[in-house]
């Protein structure tokens, strides 16, 4: 049986990047096997360390999956933000694009979106990390009500509270990227995501 491997131990100042290594293998357990294959035996083992080493970077399992979800979330972000760039400037093709690259990324990385749903917002299951918790996806949030304004500011929306309009499309976002990974076999209309934009977001057609 082959021995785990040892990892060198850091010179001065090299403390951020072993957060980053426990970090990346977090993510890279949670890619492959789910939440339930992110274990600290298996991160410190995979990077090369005590499992105890791990205590002077995060304090408990949850800031990790914490650390990883407010990652991902980053990376949701800037996904949206370069389909909103690639869209140009007419607010509906802008908040079309922003859907489709919303349902793109659940769909390339199911267990990363997973994750961003999970216990972590539910402080019954994790109260060490609600405080960091409480405002996560947020910035996702306000991208998607501010590309919703601008429909209405142009008259391509009937919305008179584009923030709940939002937050409606974002269930139904969510809901179908949750059955479209459950549900694959399902014969899924072409134009199902299109016709959810165009009611919760009250788009109108051009006059």
């Amino acid at each position: 049986m082959s021995q785990p491997k040892t990892r060198p131990r850091n010179r001065r100042g090299e403390g951020g990047r072993l957060r980053e290594d426990i970090l990346r293998t977090a993510a890279e357990l949670l890619d492959g096997g789910g939440e339930g294959a992110v274990t600290l035996r298996d991160i410190a083992r995979i990077v090369g360390i005590s499992a105890p080493s791990i205590y002077n970077h995060f304090a408990d399992r949850d800031a990790i999956l914490l650390a990883v979800v407010q990652q991902t979330f980053a990376e949701l972000g800037a996904e949206l933000g370069a389909a909103l760039d690639r869209a140009g400037p007419e607010p509906v093709t802008r908040l079309r694009a922003f859907c489709q690259a919303y349902l793109n990324f659940s769909l390339e990385r199911p267990q990363r979106y997973r994750i961003l749903f999970g216990g972590l917002w539910n402080a019954r299951q994790a109260p060490s990390v609600q405080p960091q918790a409480a405002d996560l996806g947020l910035d996702v949030f306000a991208l998607l009500v501010e590309t919703l304004r601008a429909c209405v500011r142009a008259g391509r929306s009937t919305s008179t509270d584009p923030t709940a309009d939002a937050a409606a499309l974002w269930v139904a976002l969510h809901g179908l990227a949750q059955l479209r990974t459950a549900a694959s076999l399902f014969p899924w209309p072409e134009e199902l995501l299109e016709r959810l934009t165009n009611r919760l977001a009250g788009l109108t057609p051009w006059p």
